[in-house]
């Protein structure tokens, strides 16, 4: 086998590795890391231990670089912008800050709450929980108190 084809092997691997993006199921993928491993193998088989060395560092080095540029070059492209979910942070809502304003709300049980279920609060469907009590479905409820993530209601008499 000739240094030619070795270095093909291992730059057809790295070519499916990064066609994995566009060919999803893990096939192209596999298959790449399959082509990378066996032409460093050849590497060392064929033509010697130094010269499957200095495959298997710039390989590695090669493909380092690759990363590289595809985690930091790549989002800044407008190809790379399509195809990367691009979200600012500040774009995340918190369920915590959702449900600030929900104390001291009424609303109506949407489902019988055992102690949990959901209630219509302020025309939404909120998670919501009891004290321990059980509240039938459609009875009015109010919301006693929010605890991080859970909002406590109880029977509206």
């Amino acid at each position: 086998m000739s240094t030619t084809s070795i270095i093909a092997l291992v730059l057809a691997g790295y070519l499916l590795i990064g066609a994995e993006v566009f060919i999803p199921g893990g096939i192209a993928g596999f298959l790449g890391t399959v082509l990378v491993v066996a032409g460093i193998l050849c590497g060392f088989v064929f033509l010697g231990p130094t010269a499957g060395l200095a495959l298997l560092v710039t390989s590695g080095v090669l493909g380092l670089i690759g990363f590289w540029m595809w985690v930091k070059l790549l989002p800044k492209t407008p190809w790379g912008r399509r195809l990367l979910l691009d979200q600012d942070a500040r774009d995340w809502k918190s369920s915590d800050t959702e449900k600030l304003g929900l104390e001291g709300k009424e609303g109506v049980a949407h489902t019988t709450l055992r102690p949990a279920g959901t209630a219509l609060i302020d025309g939404r469907r909120v998670d919501v929980i009891t004290r321990g009590e059980m509240i039938e479905a459609r009875t009015r409820v109010r919301v006693i108190r929010v605890e991080g993530n859970r909002v406590v209601v109880t029977a509206q008499s």
